[in-house]
């Protein structure tokens, strides 16, 4: 939200002394800045003057227009050759300078593909996150995990592709239990040709793509080609194989659109200056998922929102789709889909329909888009409701729009490591989220450890004036002395800060409540266990504590991989990175065969049986390590 307070209509405003003479006629972007020289928008435009004439006339009304002007003190012009070099110099100052009243994609979140690359002599499919420009295929999007993995379950009960790693592929000497399941055909050891196998990759491709009618005329030929050649067997399992298909289509028909496209469908629910933006994925005429977008703040016409938006998602998208479908007029439409028809290898339309089939398509967007608004103002409110709560019953001086949560977690005094979670608005802000080796103590101290996370966090906060809300610490009354005592020593003795206990088991099969520990407070405070005070800020406790946990454990890896595997004869780090990045962990390495590490590149067969034989003597991990596998050590409470 804005500091600012938007003055009302009916004021007299003047707005900035911007000369449209100024500006050039030719292509370019510009750059809006405030009295501080603050970058406030980036634009684009074919006709620079013409562009900027129409901001600064007063003959337009537009309320957003007018907003943005009121805190423009001069603009910067960049001039280029065309229209299609202005769309990608606005991207690229967009994710330099971030300014203020531009859509930026800000959110980590990625969604799944499906990966496979035909240039393989034995293609494989996964499942991947990030998206790389290695040269294979990509179907998707998909909204979560678990449609992706249904969709992979499926392909793999329809077409017997080899599951296992390139290393096991390789290295194997006889068929996996998938072959003898009849879920795979066992190129491991030869028992499928490369022209067979990529035949079965082909139908694959083509299920994904949608063009599943295709296959089952194709399948159909084949069955027949096969009996006329009495070749009778191979005619029936793709009979099964295509009856299998039917079925499986046959449930998915219910979400058919109507067309074979692959098509993205966009959605625009606006509320004052705060806009839900929804895009529905249609792939082969069916509908995979959607997600949503929330953006505030911006002052500038939907139109040149949205061309700005499709620019920066399309840029890192996994996927592009044949048509995507706008519910506005983008002015530079034609330019856009020139790029992702580059970037796609084939035509891309960006479509704006008055009328049929795709304008539903689009208001049926445009009513998820709106229902997302709705639920995400809903949440809002609650967590709103829900910081109140706590600052009513920890009688704490503000609204908490900012708590940190720290814990420490270590095994006997071992690699010992303190981390910070922290909500926002009553959610995680995982780009606040900071993780803590300690340094000055030896041996199993957690209050120490605590003291010099807290000092080390709030010594930096205290220089970046970066302080929170409410400081909440994993423990009971004594992490709440060491917090105190932190807190004085820097002079935040006002800082607002609490302990939150954990419920534990006691005697009688009863559980002790969820507690607080204040400062000058004897008696915890104990609010009601399923009310949204305990729901909120266990909820950042358990976030602390599993950040504290992942990263005990990544030091303690760090720490096997030194005692296990530079312990054997001619192993250096190097050989030992590479021996771990290839096959994941060191359990694995221990079970792998001395064929396996041979494969990994740097290992000879010598070297291979010389580390095998190594690790099958030293015994467990934890033997040498001191540390059950698969086991965490914590801060008690």
């Amino acid at each position: 939200m804005s500091d600012d307070v938007e003055q009302p209509e009916n004021d007299a405003v003047e707005l900035p002394q911007v000369n449209p003479a100024d500006a050039p006629t030719q292509p370019g972007c510009y750059l809006m800045k405030d009295g501080a020289g603050h970058i406030l928008y980036v634009g684009k435009a074919v006709n620079l003057r013409q562009r900027i004439r129409s901001y600064v006339n007063e003959s337009d009304t537009r309320a957003n227009v007018r907003f943005l002007m009121r805190r423009v003190a001069s603009i910067d012009y960049l001039v280029v050759e065309t229209e299609k070099e202005a769309l990608l110099l606005e991207n690229s100052l967009i994710k330099q300078h971030k300014p203020r009243y531009n859509v930026r994609l800000k959110d980590d979140k990625t969604y799944l593909s499906l990966r496979i690359d035909p240039r393989e002599d034995f293609p494989r499919i996964t499942v991947v996150r990030r998206f790389q420009r290695d040269g294979a295929r990509h179907f998707g999007p998909y909204h979560d995990a678990t449609a992706a993995r249904k969709t992979l379950r499926q392909i793999q009960r329809l077409f017997p592709l080899r599951l296992c790693s390139d290393i096991v592929l390789n290295n194997r000497t006889r068929p996996c239990l998938y072959h003898q399941m009849g879920q795979c055909l066992a190129p491991c050891v030869g028992l499928v040709d490369r022209a067979a196998y990529h035949e079965i990759v082909e139908q694959v491709m083509l299920v994904l793509e949608g063009r599943s009618a295709e296959l089952e005329n194709r399948l159909m030929q084949k069955i027949r080609a096969l009996a006329d050649e009495l070749r009778f067997e191979e005619a029936a399992a793709l009979r099964d194989r295509l009856r299998d298909l039917g079925s499986t289509l046959e449930r998915q028909r219910t979400v058919v659109a109507g067309s074979v496209e692959d098509r993205d469908v966009f959605g625009v629910h606006a509320e004052g200056r705060f806009t839900e933006l929804q895009v529905l994925f249609y792939r082969g005429g069916k509908l995979l998922g959607g997600r949503s977008w929330s953006f505030d703040a911006h002052d500038v016409p939907l139109p040149e929102v949205l061309g700005s938006f499709l620019l920066q998602y399309y840029d890192t998208a996994p996927v592009l789709p044949r048509e995507v479908i706008v519910p506005v007029e983008i002015d530079e439409s034609e330019v856009l889909a020139s790029l992702l028809s580059e970037k796609r290898g084939a035509k891309v339309e960006i479509l704006h329909p008055q009328r049929g089939e795709k304008l539903k398509l689009v208001e049926l967007a445009t009513r998820n888009a709106e229902r997302s608004a709705s639920e995400k103002k809903m949440a809002d409110k609650a967590a709103k409701d829900a910081l109140e709560l706590i600052q009513k019953t920890l009688k704490l001086p503000r609204l908490p729009e900012r708590i940190e949560c720290f814990d420490v977690s270590t095994t006997q005094g071992e690699k010992t490591v303190a981390s910070m979670a922290v909500f926002e608005g009553g959610v995680p802000a995982k780009q606040r989220y900071r993780k803590y080796a300690i340094r000055s103590v030896e041996g199993q101290d957690d209050f120490a450890s605590l003291r010099e996370a807290l000092m080390r966090r709030y010594t930096r906060a205290m220089a970046e004036n970066d302080l929170p809300d409410l400081v909440l610490i994993d423990g009971g009354r004594g992490q709440l002395g060491v917090a105190d005592a932190v807190l004085k020593d820097l002079g935040l003795e006002d800082l607002p800060h609490a302990s939150i206990a954990k419920s534990r088991p006691e005697d009688g099969g009863t559980h002790s409540p969820e507690r607080f520990f204040l400062p000058g407070r004897v008696n915890p405070v104990i609010p009601p266990q399923n009310g949204p005070v305990v729901r909120t800020l266990a909820r950042l406790r358990d976030e602390a504590h599993r950040f504290a946990v992942t990263f005990h454990r990544q030091k303690r890896s760090k720490a096997v991989l030194a005692s296990v595997l530079l312990g054997v004869p001619g192993l250096g780090p190097k050989r030992a990175k590479a021996l771990l990045t290839a096959l994941g962990s060191v359990a694995r390495i221990r079970a792998a065969s001395a064929v396996e590490i041979a494969a990994v590149p740097g290992f000879s067969e010598k070297l291979a049986r010389v580390v095998a034989e190594h690790l099958q003597q030293s015994g467990p991990v934890g033997a040498l390590t001191g540390i059950p596998e698969g086991e965490s050590g914590g801060t008690p409470s």
